[in-house]
């Protein structure tokens, strides 16, 4: 039987490539992007 998810307005799978391009903004590196101190210049840059 396979398991089938539907309600991804709540949550959804995220992809591990997505995954680990997220792990560094969730520990060492922070800021918040709309700050224009350097911290936030460096999390716009990897927003943008």
């Amino acid at each position: 039987m396979l398991d089938r998810y539907f309600d991804h307005a709540a949550t959804s799978p995220l992809d591990p490539r997505v995954l680990r391009a997220m792990l560094p903004w969730l520990g060492e590196r922070f800021g918040n992007a709309h700050s224009i101190h350097s911290w936030g210049r460096r999390a716009r840059a990897a927003v943008e």
